[in-house]
């Protein structure tokens, strides 16, 4: 069993099903500008924010990029699309237990809080989380550990005692960094380093909750 005084959630991937979208998103963007943005060039970039997949785009098509511009750009492309997303098995039973139990609740995200924002608003569980800590309130994205230390900061629970749920090989890194437990509950199969950096690998929230022993305050 892994301790857990407080429950630290990422959002893409691993509380809403939103990767496929964000795939689909950022391919007609790059594709309006001549780029053909693959599978692999996107996942290759999951979880280490927009500034990094922009970059990517410039120097994968060299067409050029205006990070704040184009972000918002593509924010817009995705939150007008929110409507589509679905949450992922498993996290509505997890977060129910963890406001039951008191235990201390974040999310931590890359993403832009505009996007954050109407994604938490498309499935009403913003008031749910105790700590919400998007990629424009910290100096550097995942897997830099700064939105997560910034979470527990605000939680009051230090480092150790944080539990990370992540699905990206960036965020088990970030976790990882800022001294936290992780499990990792990836798309498809785990990296040799996903599975070396992570406390655990599972197929779903369902069996990442079997592996948590709540310590409520």
């Amino acid at each position: 069993m892994i301790p857990c005084r407080a429950l630290l959630f990422d959002m893409d991937g691993l509380m809403v099903d939103s990767e496929p979208l964000w795939f689909q998103v950022e391919r007609d963007f790059a594709r309006a500008r001549g780029g053909d943005w693959t599978e692999e060039l996107g996942t290759a970039c999951i979880g280490q924010g927009m500034a990094n997949t922009l970059r990517v785009m410039h120097e994968s098509f060299g067409f050029p990029v205006e990070v704040e511009r184009d972000a918002s750009v593509i924010v817009e492309l995705f939150v007008a699309r929110v409507a589509e997303l679905t949450l992922k098995t498993g996290f509505e039973e997890l977060l129910a237990e963890a406001c039951s139990r008191r235990v201390p609740r974040a999310l931590g995200s890359s993403s832009a809080r505009r996007l954050v924002d109407a994604t938490l608003a498309r499935f009403g569980v913003r008031e749910r989380f105790d700590a919400v800590v998007t990629g424009d309130c910290v100096a550097h994205p995942k897997p830099a550990p700064d939105i997560f230390l910034e979470a527990a900061r605000r939680l009051g629970v230090p480092a150790e005692g944080c539990v990370v749920l992540e699905d990206s090989l960036a965020g088990v890194r970030a976790a990882r960094a800022a001294g936290m437990r992780v499990i990792a509950v990836p798309e498809g199969p785990a990296s040799p380093e996903m599975t070396a950096q992570a406390d655990a690998v599972v197929a779903n929230l369902h069996a990442a909750r079997a592996l948590l022993s709540f310590e409520t305050p």
